[in-house]
């Protein structure tokens, strides 16, 4: 039996309509934990971070939950990527800023983005908990602190995970609700309706680096 590498070509884009009743967002680190008997403990991690989520969608027409029904059937269970726009704003007061850029280049691994762009001189320019993504990379990051902006419009920005990957300067950065590469979870999916004639759908995905 031989491994296929699915999703070499992304298979769409969710329809950000209707919206997401409930997302259940998790981030995940896979680690090795032991204890011995004394208590001490030892770890490492054995996997790079990802997000994962359950999204619930709300009560929909039959019309509405056919194609959104064909659309996770398409992506063939966990075989095909496709992306989600995260769902929700992002709290930095610069959100609506589309000519944010990476100031200078990064090497992978690197925790502390330069970037510039944002409205000179202004608190909060990113919050802790926004996701952000960099045009080169498939991976989403979390901003792990409040950043501010110097008087050039400059910004250095903490992230989790560490970049995956090099950073060119210049870089666009999306800095509000980032598309994320996921595959569905499982190779299981359906759909129920009641008496009422809606009908209801939930689904679990896992983000991926392609």
């Amino acid at each position: 039996q031989s491994w296929q590498n699915g999703g070499g070509v992304m298979s769409g884009a969710f329809p950000t309509t209707p919206k997401f009743r409930a997302i259940n967002f998790k981030d995940n680190r896979p680690s090795l934990v032991n204890q011995t008997l004394s208590g001490k403990k030892s770890a490492r991690q054995i996997g790079g971070q990802y997000f994962s989520f359950t999204a619930q969608m709300p009560a929909m027409t039959q019309a509405n939950s056919q194609k959104i029904f064909a659309f996770l059937q398409k992506q063939k269970g966990a075989y095909e990527n496709f992306t989600i726009q995260y769902p929700f704003e992002n709290l930095g007061a610069d959100k609506a800023q589309t000519d944010i850029l990476v100031n200078g280049v990064h090497s992978a691994q690197d925790a502390t983005i330069a970037m510039d762009g944002f409205t000179a001189s202004t608190t909060g320019v990113l919050k802790a908990g926004d996701l952000i993504k960099f045009a080169s990379h498939t991976k989403t990051y979390m901003v792990q602190a409040d950043a501010d902006s110097n008087s050039s419009g400059e910004a250095t920005i903490f992230l989790s995970p560490n970049t995956v990957a090099s950073l060119a300067d210049n870089e666009a950065v999306t800095v509000n609700t980032p598309s994320i590469t996921v595959y569905l979870s499982t190779g299981e999916l359906m759909y129920s309706t009641d008496t009422s004639g809606m009908f209801s759908i939930s689904f679990d995905v896992r983000e991926v680096i392609v």
